[in-house]
């Protein structure tokens, strides 16, 4: 007598690129994928809802169907066993609370990517609305080069390569990444959340070259290429400056990063692993075209999320990262607001505010419910 392969059944939460990617991949590999976004960017599935078909291209060409699209969150998750969370960094907070509502103990949820902290956000969320939270992992970037191709299609330009990967608690990480290898096959264990939250390389990379194009970003109305014309030796030189104070801060925190450039070159974005050569002549880096604005994730996201995290962070562990702090101080001032002072993704909004050094890798790898409350009460 056979046994069929039990079904299974995965939420993909965002309507962008690199949620509809994973929402194919999960169903290329026989997952029920199911895809929600909010109901305020309808307009991003009004298609997909009323024929939930993926076309999909680039290194993968194929008509996938979907198990369902739409806006209601508790459908989306109903019987899902993993539940991924595929937006931006400045949604998170907002799905964390819709999800407090619908999630399950006995689910996983996995923000891909987690972009400096994700799980630790809706961790915080989770248990503050809920009292408990399943496991949550992250993934230090997108498993996904994408880009969205008409109303129902999405064109992957490649798998990434090497995604650090880690849950919380710590000791769930294997269980996650076992699960979704077959999936992503580009995600590796990583020691804990401080390790994907670190070797997350966007807000050294995007920060720098548009501080350095700041001029042109406001003259040409995003005719150029980002990179390739973007990166220039002296632009290359600040961004090995904000790496080595990234990795100075891993190092404080104890857990082994690899330089920017050699994580692209892992990656498979470049061949290079030279910051100057890395992002003006990597392959992965061209056609990508320029921001038109400032108002845009490589500083609101990047540096409001990233960077200033950074910095919290190196305060409790005793490291000076001073040209990110000039980074955050002149980006605040581009941009007409103080985004240390609004904190997005600081240690509060991370549960890990009031804790010492060695509280915080306690809490990254144990994850106990109700750590930070406490001693934000302390």
């Amino acid at each position: 007598m056979t046994h069929k392969p039990a079904i299974r059944r995965a939420a993909v939460l965002g309507g962008g690129a690199g949620a509809r990617a994973a929402a194919a991949d999960l169903a290329l590999h026989g997952w029920r994928a199911r895809l929600w976004e909010l109901p305020s960017f309808t307009e991003n599935i009004t298609a997909l809802m009323q024929k939930p078909r993926l076309a999909v291209t680039g290194v993968e060409q194929a008509h996938v169907d979907l198990d369902w699209v739409g806006v209601d969150l508790a459908e989306a998750c109903e019987g899902a066993e993993v539940i991924l969370v595929v937006t931006q960094a400045l949604g998170h907070a907002e799905i964390a609370e819709l999800l407090a509502e619908v999630v399950t103990d006995e689910q996983i949820v996995v923000v891909n990517p987690g972009s400096t902290g994700g799980a630790l956000e809706f961790a915080r969320i989770l248990r503050e609305r809920r009292g408990t939270a399943p496991t949550i992992a992250e993934t230090s970037t997108l498993t996904y080069a994408a880009r969205v191709t008409g109303d129902r299609g999405v064109l992957i330009k490649r798998r990434v390569k090497l995604v650090k990967t880690a849950a919380l608690p710590a000791a769930e990480t294997l269980r996650v990444v076992s699960l979704l290898k077959p999936v992503f096959p580009g995600l590796v264990p990583a020691q804990n959340v401080l390790e994907t939250m670190l070797s997350n390389g966007n807000p050294v990379i995007h920060p720098a070259i548009m501080l350095a194009n700041t001029g042109l970003i406001q003259r040409v109305d995003g005719e150029w290429e980002f990179y390739a014309e973007g990166v220039t030796p002296a632009v290359a030189g600040l961004i090995r400056t904000l790496d080595e104070e990234r990795l100075a801060l891993g190092r404080a925190v104890g857990v082994d990063l690899l330089p920017e450039p050699e994580m692209c070159l892992r990656q498979g974005y470049s061949d290079s692993a030279d910051y100057l050569e890395c992002y003006r002549d990597g392959a992965g880096f061209q056609g990508l075209g320029g921001p038109a604005s400032l108002e845009h994730r490589y500083l609101t996201e990047d540096v409001a999320c990233g960077l200033v995290t950074m910095l919290e962070l190196g305060e409790v562990f005793g490291v000076e990262l001073p040209t990110i702090a000039a980074v955050v101080q002149i980006v605040s001032a581009l941009l007409g607001r103080d985004l240390r002072a609004e904190s997005r993704r600081g240690l509060a909004k991370l549960g890990l505010a009031g804790m010492d050094a060695s509280e915080i890798v306690r809490h990254c790898e144990q994850a106990e419910p109700g750590k930070a409350r406490r001693h934000v009460e302390e």
